[in-house]
């Protein structure tokens, strides 16, 4: 039954664009950049362990993404008003047990010759004018003093926490100081923070520290750890958590404010 309803969004969605694909409205560079996850392909629904997403940098002329196995990038060409060539995508090597929705993806990228956006979807069309992908915001990005306060880790490197945990991790954030405070899941952490004020969702932790216990569970609390060290960048998902992400745009830890 979900999957079923599953596919009557999609086509609602790619419907009420189609609908208006003669608007003359032009999708703009601030419309189109940014991160989107791919909802679907060719019409079906994406079933897929890890979610992929597309980005787009218009400015640089760039697109990259994440096909749920590899990493993918190429470049990107705003000839026309919602008009979109996409160069030949080179992506990372890696197999994976699920090759077919990257399959997918990268054939309907090759094809892909226009776009229509509306608030959060985007969807991209062939030749034929035909929708090939659908696609929805990734996250919002929200100032920097969004962040402040108190935050639960509730996912890491997408898996959820280990049931019955006596202290969950949580992170603390004092945007004023620039400070990020914490516990890993057993020792107390602090470290600074780093923010490029030219790339509004950037984020990264510096001289992350932390106290020495020796602690029944510390697998988690290395990865905890070793996620804070790889974080590039941020963004507010449509379930109001907060994502942090490495550099290539994947998610290392989701956090939910703390009630």
């Amino acid at each position: 039954m979900k999957m079923k309803c599953l596919y009557v969004a999609v086509a609602a969605a790619v419907l009420s664009l189609a609908a208006c694909r003669s608007s003359k409205d032009a999708v703009s560079v601030n419309d189109l950049d940014g991160e989107w996850n791919v909802v679907a392909i060719q019409g079906q629904a994406v079933q897929a362990e890890s979610q992929p997403f597309i980005g787009f940098d218009a400015q640089d002329g760039r697109v990259y993404g994440y096909t749920g196995c590899n990493r993918l990038m190429g470049a990107l060409t705003l000839s026309k008003p919602n008009k979109i060539e996409l160069g030949q995508m080179a992506s990372t090597l890696m197999a994976c047990p699920d090759m077919e929705t990257e399959r997918l993806m990268l054939n309907a990228l090759a094809s892909v010759k226009s776009l229509k956006c509306s608030g959060k979807t985007l969807v991209l069309y062939g030749a034929d004018k035909e929708p090939v992908m659908l696609l929805q915001k990734r996250f919002e990005v929200v100032p920097l003093s969004s962040l402040k306060g108190d935050w639960r880790v509730v996912s890491l490197y997408g898996a959820a926490l280990p049931e019955g945990m006596e202290t969950v991790p949580a992170l603390n954030f004092d945007v004023t100081a620039n400070r990020v405070t914490g516990n890993s899941g057993c020792n107390r952490l602090s470290g600074a923070i780093n923010h490029d004020g030219a790339d509004e969702n950037s984020i990264s932790f510096g001289n992350v520290a932390s106290t020495r216990m020796a602690c029944p569970d510390m697998d988690t609390e290395n990865q905890v750890l070793s996620a804070l060290n790889s974080v590039r960048s941020y963004g507010l998902l449509d379930n109001g958590r907060l994502a942090l992400m490495s550099e290539g745009g994947t998610i290392v830890l989701e956090l939910e404010r703390s009630k």
